[in-house]
C-alpha cells in the first residue's frame, strides 16, 4: 500500500526546491511566513498585504492562495500580486510540504493538512473565519474544496481544476489501471455539493492539460450562489494573462 501511495504522489506532485525570485527583488510589500503543521512539518511562504495604491483603506479580508502542483512560491507569488492590482485584499501564499523551503514530502493527505494549518495560522493572526476566502489553482482547486468542507470560509475560487483525481488520472495517465485510484481521492465533484458559500469556477477554453469539461461538471454540481467564467484563449499555464474586468469584478464581490 505504501508503494502505491508513493507512485500516486510521484505522479501528482512536482515540487521544486530552487528559488527563482522573491517579492523583495521586485519591490513588493510582503512578510515572510513560516507555519508549523500538526505533524511537525514547517511550511514557508508569504503574506501579501493588500496593495496600498488601491485607493481603499486597510481590509481585514484575506485569501488563502493554494497553488498548482509544480514549482514553488518563488514563481507563484506573481499570480496573487497581479490580482491585487484590481482587488484590494490580503493574500496568504504558502508552499505545501516538500516545496521550496517547506519541509517534508508532499502527499494527498499531507497537503490538506497543510491547507488547514494555513487557515489556523490566519485565525491565530486575528482574522475571522467569515473574512477568509480560498483561491485554488489547478490541483490547488481540489485542496481548496477539501479545506472548505472542513472549515468555515467566506467564498471559494476554483480555477483550472478537475472533477476528481480518478477522472483526471484516466485522461493524463491512461496507462495506470483505473482500480488503483480510489474514488475518494480529491473527489471535487462530490465535495462541491457540500459547500454552501459563493463559488467561482473559471477555466481557459484552450486548456491542454485539464479539459474545460471538468469545470462545466463542477459548476453543475455546485450549489448557488455560483458563477462560471470561461476565459477565452487561455491555456492551463497562461490563464493569469487572460483575467479580465468581469473576472476581477467577480473577485471583488466574492472577497470583499
Amino acid at each position: 500500500m505504501e508503494i502505491l501511495e508513493n507512485i500516486h504522489n510521484s505522479l501528482i506532485f512536482y515540487p521544486t526546491k530552487e528559488f527563482f525570485s522573491s517579492p523583495a527583488q521586485n519591490g513588493i510589500e510582503h512578510e515572510e511566513v513560516f507555519i508549523n503543521t500538526p505533524d511537525d512539518e514547517k511550511l514557508h511562504g508569504y503574506f501579501l498585504p493588500s496593495r496600498q495604491g488601491s485607493g481603499t483603506s486597510h481590509t481585514q479580508k484575506v485569501v488563502i492562495y493554494l497553488h498548482g502542483n509544480a514549482q514553488n512560491v518563488s514563481t507563484w507569488y506573481i499570480a496573487p500580486v497581479e490580482i491585487q492590482k484590481y482587488v484590494p485584499v490580503n493574500f496568504l501564499l504558502i508552499d505545501y510540504r516538500g516545496y521550496g523551503k517547506s519541509t517534508g514530502k508532499p502527499s494527498i493527505e499531507g497537503v490538506i493538512t497543510d491547507a488547514q494549518a494555513m487557515y489556523k495560522y490566519l485565525l491565530e493572526r486575528g482574522y475571522k473565519a467569515e473574512d477568509i476566502s480560498v483561491y485554488g489553482r489547478s490541483i490547488g482547486g481540489a485542496i481548496a474544496l477539501e479545506l472548505a468542507v472542513r472549515e468555515k470560509v467566506k467564498s471559494i475560487v476554483v480555477q483550472s481544476s478537475f472533477t476528481s483525481l480518478k477522472e483526471i488520472a484516466k485522461e493524463i495517465y491512461p496507462f495506470i489501471p483505473e482500480q488503483l485510484i480510489k474514488n475518494d481521492y480529491w473527489n471535487s465533484k462530490e465535495l462541491i455539493k457540500k459547500i454552501n458559500v459563493p463559488v467561482l469556477i473559471s477555466h481557459g477554453d484552450r486548456d491542454e492539460i485539464i479539459s474545460i469539461s471538468h469545470s462545466h461538471k463542477l459548476f453543475e454540481s455546485a450549489n448557488e450562489p455560483k458563477k462560471l467564467i470561461v476565459l477565452k484563449g487561455a491555456t492551463h499555464n497562461d490563464i493569469s494573462n487572460f483575467l479580465n474586468e468581469k473576472y476581477f469584478d467577480t473577485l471583488n464581490k466574492l472577497f470583499l
